[in-house]
């Protein structure tokens, strides 16, 4: 669980993790990077009061250190068979999740991550999301790669397929959960769920971008995607390929609007 500017949702993450009825034991990693809001007190007061307080390990770093970095900071903390995603302002809404997919993955030793549906919260009334909902309940890299079907707050997944850590460009890449979701998906398959087990809500910064936002995400996903190419089997590369030349097309796009908002402003 990394966590940034949460507290008005961290303890409701927090809840839904110590929830969980298991017969296997838990952790919950907690990376606080350095939120300026009252995350820091509330954690510490879930420390000092309940009674699963001893599953907790958590950090407070000294410095910011970014979303990526974070990300990578916490997942190489976890050492245990498992490892399960929950974001400090999503939250899990079955208490019988990780059991769930935990027996599915035990059975089932040639997938190598599974997910499920999610609520959606949306940020304002104007705002509308829902990830694509996959036409099979198993699904292989092709699948993956050519859709985003996994709310980040779903995914379980096998530890220990990166040994040496995740590739050195993934503190650079724009967004985490979408290379990590191609990484796992190209070393087994990837079981659907279809029950919804946990709530993603909608960050407001996300509705409207300036183009100058825009253009830098679209760098950011150029990168991203272009890293990955060089991850996977060439087959899959070639789509991978496609987007990014779909992503420098979308320059002249920008270019195009830029002028046009500077003529209008004649």
């Amino acid at each position: 669980m990394i966590t940034y500017g949460h507290d008005k949702f961290i303890e409701e993450a927090i809840n839904g993790v110590l929830n969980q009825k298991c017969n296997f034991e838990i952790e919950l990693i907690i990376a606080n990077d350095q939120s300026p809001d009252n995350t820091d007190e509330i954690v510490q007061s879930i420390l000092n009061s309940h009674p699963r307080r001893h599953c907790i390990k958590y950090t407070k770093h000294k410095k910011n250190i970014g979303m990526m970095p974070n990300l990578i900071f916490a997942l190489n903390k976890a050492k245990n068979k498992y490892i399960a995603v929950c974001d400090g302002d999503d939250y899990w809404t079955d208490s019988l999740k990780l059991q769930k997919q935990v027996d599915f993955m035990e059975s089932n030793l040639d997938f190598s991550m599974c997910f499920h549906p999610v609520h959606v919260t949306m940020a304002s009334k104007d705002d509308y999301y829902n990830y694509n909902t996959p036409s099979s309940d198993v699904l292989f890299l092709k699948d993956i790669v050519r859709n985003h079907y996994i709310p980040t707050c779903s995914l379980l997944f096998r530890n220990g397929y990166f040994p040496h850590g995740l590739p050195i460009w993934f503190s650079k890449s724009i967004s985490g959960d979408i290379p990590l979701e191609i990484l796992l998906s190209s070393k087994g398959k990837t079981k659907y769920l279809a029950e919804k087990m946990a709530c993603y809500r909608r960050n407001e910064g996300g509705i409207t971008q300036s183009l100058i936002q825009l253009s830098k995400m679209r760098s950011g996903y150029i990168y991203m995607y272009s890293k990955l190419s060089k991850e996977i089997g060439f087959s899959h590369a070639i789509y991978l390929h496609y987007i990014v030349w779909r992503l420098r097309l979308g320059y002249l796009k920008i270019f195009y609007k830029r002028i046009k908002s500077c003529l209008d402003n004649l």
